[in-house]
C-alpha cells in the first residue's frame, strides 16, 4: 500500500514524500533490494556519498527501470559503517542523511552496526530495527521478513560476537527452515570472514556465522548470502560445498582500499574482486521458479568516474539444477609423477543455458581414501584478482596435480558445478599409477625437522621442532617432528627460518635459462587464522639476490600439500629457501611445515605422459656415499647401468670447486678426504651423454 505522509515540528513543515509498505508473502510479488556499506566521509571525496545515491542508484533505477520510487525499489540494507565518527551528531547530518535524502525520504533502511558506529546512542535513536533479538540485546540483531526473503542482521562488533548471538541465530535459522513462505535468506554484518583486498580485517566470528548459513542452505534447501563491507572494495564468491554467497557490497564513499596498498590474498572462494566504488542491486523473484540476482553496478574510482557499468553478476535459484556426472577420462596408464593431467568430459547439462562454472578435483589412495585426498584442487571459470582474470582459458576439463610419488597408485574423481551454483555427482573414480620420477632428489637437508632445527637458521622470532602435540601442537604430517615456526612453546608474532642450497654443480644447467625449481611441502594451521608462507630467493655467487619465486601460503587447519615450480634465473649459484609463520590471532603463532622439498630439473618433457612403471635409469640420479659423514676415505657406489666415461666434481658451501683425488674401483669410486676441511660438500658425477647423478658428502675431522 502507498501512503504519503510529512513532518511537522512546531511551525516547521516538509514536504510531502510517499512510500510503500511491505507486500504480503501470498502475493508473490518480486523484491528489489540495494545493498551498499562504508559511505563514511573521505576528506579527498567528500561529496562521494551523495553521487552514489543520486547518480548512482537513483539514476540508475530511472534508467534500467523507470517509474515511481517506491514501486522500483523495496528496502536499502547497509552492513556497517554509516559514518566515520558514530559518536558525532554533525556526521550523521551531513554526510549520511543529507546525501541520501532523495532516497532514504521514500525507501525503508535495515542497517547493522560497523565498527565506527561505535555502538553510539545516536545509531539506536535513528534507526529502530525489529526487536526480535536476544533479550538484552535488542537491535543488535534481528531479522525482518521481506516477500519470500528473510533478512538477518547480525552485530560482528566486540563485546557483541558472544555465544548468545550465535544461539540465537542457530533457533531463527532452524525456525526458517520450517517457514514455507521463505525461500531465501540474507545476512548481514560489518566484518568479512575473509577478505582478499584487505587480510587484517577478517574476522573468525564471522566465520562462525558462515558455517551457520552454509549448513542451513545444505539442509534446507534454501540459499543464503551474507552480505558484508569493512573492507572498501567489492568482492563476490561462494561456499564450495553449500548454495551460499559471499559478498562485500563496499564502497559506498569510504577511501577505496586499492590493490597492493594492504596486505592481499588470493582466496579460493572469491571469483571476483575489484577496488571501486559501487553498489548492489539485488533482484529477489518469488514465481515457480525463485531466483536472486546479484548485480554489482561500478562507480569508478578516485581517478575515473564510471556511470553505473554492470561489472558483475550472478543467479542462484531455489530449485536444484541438474549437472550430469563427468567421467574420468585421463590417465589411466603409468605417468611419470611430475607429468600428471587429470583429464574429464565435457560439461553437459539438460538446461541448454546452463554454463561451466566450476570444477572440483581429488587425488588419493586405497588407503587414504577421499575423505583424506592427497592432492585437491577446486577451480572457478574465472578468478578477478589485481584486476587479472587468473582463470583466462582455462576450461576446466582437465586439471595438473603436483606432488605425487613415484610407483604409486593412486585413485581419483571429479565433479562439475554450473554457474547457478549446482553441482553434479562426483564421477566414477579413475585410477593410474605413477612410474619413474624425472625429477632430481629432494636438495633440502632436514626437510622435516626429524633432526630438529640442523641446516636451518632462525632468522626472526621462535622457530621450533616439535613432536606430535607437544605444547597443544598437532600431530606431525610424518615422522615423529614438524616445524612451529612462530612458536608453540615459546612464540613471537612473526618467526622466519631458512637455508640456503649450494647449486653451483648444475650452473651449465641453470645457465642455459631452461633449468626449474619446484618446492614446496606440507602447511597447515591450527584454526585457521594464522598464516605459514614459503618462498625460494636465487642469489648469484657473491650472494647477491638475483630473484624470488612466488610465495606458497595457506589458512587450512589441516595438513596440505602445496607446490610451485619456477625458472632458475641464469647465474644462480644458490638457493634460499625461507619459511615464514605470521600470527593474526592469539598468543601462539601456529604456523606449521612439514615434509619440505627443492627439486631442481629441465621443465618435465611429459611427451605422451606415460612413464615406464620399471625402475630404469633416468636423468638424474641420487648418487650414494659411504660412509656418511666420512674421515679420510668415502666410497661412491656407481649408479647401476651409468655411463662407463664418466667426470666427478665436487663443489664446497659456498659453491667453489674442489680439487679431488679419487680412484675408479670395480662399482664403487674410492674418495681420499686427507686434505679435505671439515664441511658439506657436493658431489656430482656426469657422463659423456649428459646423465647425472648428485650426491651430498659431509667430510669430518
Amino acid at each position: 500500500t502507498e501512503y504519503f505522509y510529512r513532518v511537522k515540528t512546531k511551525n516547521a513543515v516538509s514536504a510531502v514524500f510517499n512510500f510503500k509498505t511491505p507486500p504480503l508473502s501470498e502475493s508473490h510479488e518480486p523484491v528489489r533490494i540495494v545493498a551498499m556499506s562504508d559511505m563514511q566521509r573521505d576528506g579527498n571525496f567528500p561529496d562521494k556519498f551523495r553521487e552514489i545515491v543520486e547518480d548512482g542508484v537513483l539514476d540508475y533505477l530511472a534508467e534500467e527501470i523507470g517509474g515511481d520510487l517506491i514501486h522500483n525499489l523495496a528496502l536499502v540494507m547497509i552492513p556497517g559503517d554509516l559514518v566515520q565518527n558514530g559518536n558525532n551528531f554533525n556526521e550523521w547530518k551531513n554526510t549520511f542523511f543529507t546525501p541520501a535524502k532523495q532516497l532514504f525520504s521514500h525507501v525503508p533502511v535495515y542497517p547493522v552496526l560497523g565498527n565506527h558506529e561505535q555502538n553510539t546512542a545516536y545509531y539506536f535513536t535513528y534507526f529502530k530495527m525489529p526487536e526480535n533479538g536476544t533479550a538484552g540485546f535488542e537491535e543488535h540483531w534481528w531479522y525482518k521478513d521481506y516477500g519470500n526473503v528473510r533478512i538477518i542482521g547480525l552485530d560482528s562488533n566486540g563485546p557483541y560476537t558472544n555465544a548468545e548471538q550465535l544461539s540465537w541465530l542457530d533457533d531463527v535459522l532452524a525456525q526458517t527452515c520450517d517457514a514455507d513462505s521463505i525461500d531465501f535468506v540474507f545476512a548481514q554484518l560489518h566484518h568479512p570472514h575473509k577478505s582478499e583486498l584487505w587480510t587484517p580485517g577478517e574476522s573468525d566470528y564471522t566465520g562462525e556465522v558462515v558455517a551457520r548459513l552454509e549448513q542451513f542452505s545444505t539442509d534446507c534447501g534454501k540459499p543464503s548470502i551474507h552480505f558484508f563491507g569493512h573492507t572498501h572494495a567489492y568482492s563476490r564468491g561462494q561456499s564450495r560445498d553449500h548454495k551460499h554467497l559471499w559478498i562485500n557490497v563496499a564502497t559506498a564513499g569510504g577511501a577505496i582500499d586499492n590493490w597492493g596498498e594492504f596486505p592481499n590474498f588470493d582466496y579460493d572462494e572469491f571469483s571476483v574482486s575489484q577496488d571501486d566504488y559501487g553498489f548492489v542491486m539485488v533482484e529477489v523473484t518469488d514465481d515457480a521458479d525463485p531466483k536472486v540476482t546479484i548485480k554489482r553496478i561500478s562507480r569508478g574510482d578516485q581517478d575515473t568516474i564510471i556511470d553505473n557499468r554492470l561489472t558483475d553478476s550472478l543467479t542462484i535459484r531455489l530449485n536444484p539444477g541438474i549437472v550430469h556426472k563427468p567421467v574420468a577420462m585421463a590417465p589411466i596408464d603409468g605417468v611419470a609423477p611430475e607429468c600428471v593431467t587429470l583429464e574429464a568430459s565435457e560439461f553437459s547439462s539438460p538446461n541448454p543455458n546452463a554454463s561451466h562454472g566450476q570444477s572440483h578435483w581429488q587425488v588419493s589412495t586405497f588407503d587414504n581414501g577421499f575423505n583424506n585426498p592427497v592432492a585437491e584442487s577446486w577451480k572457478n571459470f574465472e578468478n578477478w584478482y589485481f584486476e587479472v582474470d587468473t582463470q583466462a582459458g582455462d576450461d576446466l576439463t582437465d586439471e595438473d596435480i603436483s606432488g605425487l610419488e613415484p610407483f604409486t597408485t593412486y585413485i581419483w574423481r571429479v565433479r562439475y558445478r554450473d554457474r547457478e551454483m549446482n553441482w553434479s555427482d562426483w564421477s566414477f573414480p579413475g585410477i593410474f599409477t605413477t612410474g619413474t620420477s624425472i625429477a632430481l632428489p629432494n636438495m633440502l637437508a632436514n626437510p622435516g625437522a626429524e633432526s630438529d632445527l640442523s641446516n636451518w637458521t632462525v632468522v626472526e622470532g621462535v622457530v621450533e621442532a616439535l613432536e606430535s602435540e607437544v605444547c597443544n601442537g598437532i600431530m606431525p604430517h610424518s615422522g615423529q617432528k614438524y616445524f612451529a615456526v612462530g612458536g608453540l612453546c615459546e612464540h613471537s608474532p612473526v618467526g622466519r627460518a631458512k637455508q640456503t642450497i649450494d647449486v653451483s654443480a648444475y650452473q651449465d644447467s641453470i645457465d642455459s635459462g631452461s633449468y626449474i625449481a619446484n618446492f614446496g611441502g606440507y602447511l597447515s594451521d591450527y584454526s585457521g587464522s594464522d598464516r605459514p608462507e614459503m618462498k625460494l630467493f636465487f642469489l648469484d655467487g657473491n650472494g647477491m639476490e638475483l630473484g624470488q619465486s612466488g610465495t606458497i601460503t595457506t589458512l587450512n587447519n589441516s595438513w596440505t600439500l602445496f607446490s610451485l615450480s619456477e625458472l632458475i634465473p641464469m647465474q644462480t649459484r644458490s638457493i634460499r629457501m625461507e619459511l615464514k609463520g605470521t600470527r593474526n590471532v592469539g598468543n601462539d603463532n601456529d604456523c606449521y611445515f612439514d615434509d619440505l622439498f627443492l627439486r631442481l630439473g629441465h621443465s618435465p618433457d611429459c611427451g605422451s605422459g606415460v612413464s615406464s612403471l620399471r625402475k630404469q635409469p633416468v636423468y638424474v640420479q641420487e648418487l650414494k656415499i659411504f660412509p656418511n659423514p666420512a674421515k679420510g676415505l668415502a666410497r661412491v657406489e656407481f649408479p647401476e647401468n651409468f655411463e662407463s666415461t664418466f667426470m666427478l666434481s665436487m663443489t664446497n658451501e659456498k659453491g667453489e670447486k674442489v680439487q679431488l683425488d679419487y680412484q675408479r674401483e670395480e662399482n664403487t669410486i674410492l674418495l681420499n678426504l686427507q686434505n679435505l676441511p671439515t664441511g658439506s660438500y657436493t658431489v656430482m658425477l656426469r657422463g659423456k651423454q649428459n646423465a647425472i647423478a648428485v650426491g651430498k658428502l659431509i667430510a669430518v675431522d
